[in-house]
C-alpha cells in the first residue's frame, strides 16, 4: 500500500468506530483481518454499518453487500477505492 497507508489507518480507525457502535463490540475485537461473523454483526447490523459508512464517507450507496466473511480490511480497501475515485 505504501504511501496510502497513513489514509487506510485514518479510514480503519473511523470503521472501526462505527462498527464498535453498531455492532456493540469491544473495540479490541476489531482488527484488520475481523470478520463481520467474528464481531457477531448480523445482517441487519451489517446494514446498519453499511449506512453509517455511507455517510460518514459520503459513497452514495454502497455496492458491496457486507456479508459474513466480509473482513475489516475488504471494508477498508473498498472505501479506499471509493474516495481515491472521487480526488
Amino acid at each position: 500500500m505504501g504511501e496510502m497507508e497513513p489514509r487506510a489507518e485514518e479510514i480503519f480507525e473511523k470503521v472501526k468506530k462505527i462498527i464498535v457502535r453498531e455492532a456493540k463490540v469491544d473495540e479490541s475485537l476489531v482488527t484488520w483481518d475481523a470478520t463481520m461473523n467474528d464481531l457477531y454483526a448480523d445482517s441487519a447490523t451489517r446494514m446498519s454499518i453499511g449506512d453509517e459508512l455511507d455517510r460518514e464517507f459520503d459513497l452514495g450507496t454502497l455496492d458491496v453487500e457486507i456479508a459474513e466473511d466480509t473482513t475489516v480490511q475488504d471494508i477498508v480497501e473498498f472505501i479506499l477505492e471509493k474516495v481515491s475515485d472521487q480526488e
